[in-house]
């Protein structure tokens, strides 16, 4: 299948960014003592793992194979993650947000190089990551105005 090797390289990178965000939410929910933090954190988490889980199902449908780890790249984000943690709830926060945005950006910029199948359900992932971006904004909005 030549012809949809494009489709499945272009999922196959989304779901690099699926991983990375599921593994850095649940490496750090609990390094942080923010209670509200950690929950988003692990709900935020699932919905990763589901959103990997239907890009991964996509990729199989095209007879392709989906990746399973995040690349290097991720470890490294991993690690400036649970740094960030361990500083508190406002810099993990950040940088949660600014690769949540990132993500949102990578759907946006690659969505017109896929079927019309996986932009479907790229738009329902792109649902959910703005809903994060949102509930990330004004939980770091709350954050500025404890301090």
């Amino acid at each position: 299948m030549p012809n949809n090797q494009h489709y499945i390289d272009t999922l196959n990178e989304l779901l690099k960014g699926e991983l990375m965000a599921m593994n850095i939410y649940k490496e750090t929910d609990d390094m942080q003592g923010d209670e509200q933090v950690m929950a988003m954190l692990d709900e935020f988490a699932k919905d990763h793992e589901e959103h990997a889980r239907l890009l991964a199902n996509r990729i199989r449908e095209l007879g392709g194979t989906p990746i399973d780890t995040a690349s290097m790249a991720g470890a490294m984000v991993d690690i400036s993650s649970k740094i960030n943690a361990l500083r508190g709830p406002a810099y993990l926060l950040k940088q949660v947000y600014d690769g949540e945005d990132k993500g949102v950006h990578a759907y946006e910029d690659r969505i017109d190089e896929l079927d019309s199948a996986s932009q479907e359900l790229v738009r329902g992932i792109m649902s959910t990551d703005h809903d994060h971006l949102k509930r990330f904004k004004a939980r770091m909005e709350a954050e500025k105005s404890e301090q």
